[in-house]
């Protein structure tokens, strides 16, 4: 497995002003970087399923480290989800997660996630992806832009890839198997057909745009929290770490009414 980090970095769906220039700041500082590769790509959770941004990263075969602006657990199970594999990097998991999930089982390769959202400038993100390359190396000394003059002999600077898919903006849920407990509410709930269930009978996402855009009702009615709406405004449904959707409440909207009125009704 090649050592060398590739860093994709997923545009805002609708960047304003300071959204624009922390990406283009990142652009900048990640293109110069020796030690890793940098892709430019929409939105992660809008590009199409057959489209060139995801069949850009299904080609991956190293380490990969994905800055959007998303959870890192929706992140995370976005890529699971259209093929990504691998396992979620150190500072994904909760401590008691991460010795939990250690085991010979677990793939080599590993996907970083992070959150852009609530970030004023490029420092601490940088800093993190120097972990992300130190890490990808085996732990060797990251070289970064300034290793010329270092002693360190740099790698090949690898010019970005830019990928300028054309996207509009999907809804779609997202299964975080981690948590999935296979209970089937969310096959049986569903109306639109978005659930199947695989060749050894687990639940997946089969037709992931015959979901009616803003509905997260089969996120609500999931007992272990597994199911995930990355652009959803409840940060539970969203994808907040360690929460599930009912342990936040706030004022339901008009979809969760009526629902709540089929519940209880004798249809």
């Amino acid at each position: 497995m090649a050592d060398r980090l590739t860093v994709v970095l997923c545009k805002a769906r609708n960047p304003g002003p300071a959204q624009r220039h922390l990406e283009g700041g990142l652009a900048d500082a990640l293109a110069a970087h020796s030690d890793l590769e940098l892709a430019v790509l929409p939105h992660l959770y809008d590009l199409a399923p057959d489209g060139p941004g995801l069949k850009y990263l299904r080609s991956i075969t190293g380490h990969v480290a994905v800055l959007g602006w998303l959870y890192p657990r929706a992140a995370y199970w976005v890529l699971r989800a259209n093929g990504i594999e691998g396992r979620m990097g150190h500072g994904m998991l909760s401590p008691d997660e991460e010795i939990a999930a250690a085991g010979p089982e677990q793939p080599e390769r590993v996907l970083w996630c992070l959150d852009l959202r609530g970030q004023a400038d490029t420092a601490a993100i940088l800093s993190e992806v120097e972990r992300m390359v130190s890490e990808a190396a085996g732990g060797a000394p990251a070289c970064g832009p300034a290793a010329a003059g270092s002693g360190q002999a740099p790698q090949a600077q690898v010019p970005p890839t830019r990928i300028d898919e054309a996207v509009a903006p999907r809804w779609y849920p997202v299964i975080d198997q981690r948590r999935c407990e296979n209970c089937l509410e969310c096959l049986n709930f569903c109306l639109f057909g978005v659930f199947s269930l695989d060749e050894l009978g687990k639940v997946f996402v089969e037709q992931a745009d015959a979901c009616r855009d803003g509905c997260p009702a089969c996120s609500r009615i999931c007992p272990p929290g597994a199911i995930l709406f990355p652009e959803y405004p409840d940060p539970a449904i969203a994808g907040c770490p360690a929460t599930v959707c009912h342990e936040f409440t706030q004022e339901k909207d008009a979809l969760d009414q009526l629902v709540d009125e089929l519940d209880g009704s004798d249809l």
